[in-house]
């Protein structure tokens, strides 16, 4: 069986990790000099999830408790549990056909005098239109959360992603290119929102400010959380990082064989494949494909099956599930979001797949639209 995923970890000798718990902390200053030195970051906080990075983040806003956040139905829930956990509504939007991200016009068209933020995601590593999306934002006084939990290494327009958002949110679970099993981190670009960050960060406590000697007191003073990466998590975080530029480039090289090997079906008209544009230079996170419907889709699905190949389908609408009508509100037209999403199909990439296990994965899909 060719899985859809493996970790990363499992294409290296992880056994070299160096798992002494007096060497944690110096793992921990491994990553953190990684984002903020290696690739220029603001400081960067590392958390147990990058769906904890979500909930830090809209916390930080300190946002009125009746305030609408608008996001792309075709996204991961944790977004969408990050806006209403802390009592705000959720506003859908749709998304591009080509990139699957948000849909700007879509999103100018959606704001209210309620609307105080905007959560958007890189999917699949392909930047935003953020040049658009900053100028909304800007326009109509909101906040932009950049969730980059697809984008590590990514860029848009020569700039990496995670600079984006006044808040940039990162993603290290095992689906993710770059990993550490479970974990996350937040970077605040918007230096304002700092001071609220470090006691959301801190079980809602002063203690960051306390440490540093500039308050006599260590108590409450607003919502917060346990959110600390676990320590022995570091080392293996340091290890993929150190090898990030390999790691991506190897991505990135079995990404564009399936692009180059399924052309002729798109040529034919049989499947549509990403249209990259021009602003966005991808870390080939994921390869997806889309078929002409949704039935042909668990057709082909089942196919690979026989073919002991694993293939999946990704995000359901999040406005067409029982709680999203429950507690948001799609606006605007679904012009792309259900219809689109319905035949997108993803396929195996990861570090460790062999390319002659590419080959057979190409083979088989060819083999069932010409049969």
């Amino acid at each position: 069986m060719i899985p859809f995923h493996k970790n990363t970890l499992d294409g290296f000798n992880s056994s070299v990790v160096n798992t002494d718990p007096t060497q944690f902390e110096s793992y921990r200053i491994k990553c953190s000099n990684w984002f903020e030195q290696a690739e220029k970051y603001n400081r960067v906080y590392f958390v147990k999830s990058c769906t904890q990075s979500l909930e830090l983040a809209l916390m930080s806003l300190n946002l009125p408790p009746d305030s609408e956040v608008i996001l792309p139905s075709y996204s991961f829930v944790s977004l969408a549990n990050a806006i209403n956990n802390l009592g705000h509504k959720c506003i859908f939007v749709d998304c591009e056909k080509d990139t699957m991200n948000i849909s700007v016009d879509s999103l100018e068209a959606a704001i209210s005098p309620k609307t105080k933020a905007v959560v958007v995601i890189n999917y699949a590593g392909v930047a935003c239109d953020y040049d658009n999306l900053k100028q909304i934002c800007t326009k109509h006084n909101l906040f932009l959360i950049e969730d980059n939990a697809h984008g590590i290494k990514a860029k848009y327009k020569g700039k990496l992603l995670g600079n984006f958002g006044d808040i940039a949110t990162f993603s290290f679970d095992y689906l993710k290119n770059l990993n550490c099993y479970e974990g996350g981190a937040i970077i605040i670009n918007r230096t304002e929102l700092i001071p609220e960050f470090n006691i959301n960060y801190e079980f809602g406590t002063n203690k960051i400010e306390f440490l540093a000697g500039n308050s006599t007191f260590y108590e409450w003073r607003g919502k917060g959380s346990n959110s600390r990466l676990a320590p022995p998590l570091f080392p293996y975080l340091s290890f993929q990082l150190e090898a990030a530029e390999s790691i991506i480039a190897e991505f990135q090289r079995k990404w564009w064989l399936y692009q180059k090997y399924l052309e002729p079906l798109e040529a034919e008209g049989k499947i549509g494949r990403t249209v990259l544009p021009e602003y966005a230079e991808h870390n080939c996170h994921m390869f997806w494909f889309k078929t002409a419907s949704i039935a042909e889709r668990a057709k082909l699905i089942d196919y690979l099956k026989t073919r002991n190949i694993q293939a999946s389908f990704h995000y359901t609408p999040l406005h067409q599930s029982k709680y999203g009508k429950l507690v948001g509100e799609f606006r605007g037209e679904d012009v792309n979001t259900t219809t689109e999403s319905e035949k997108l199909l993803r396929l195996p990439l990861f570090y460790s797949l062999k390319e002659e296990e590419l080959n057979s994965i190409v083979d088989a899909i060819l083999a069932f639209y010409r049969q």
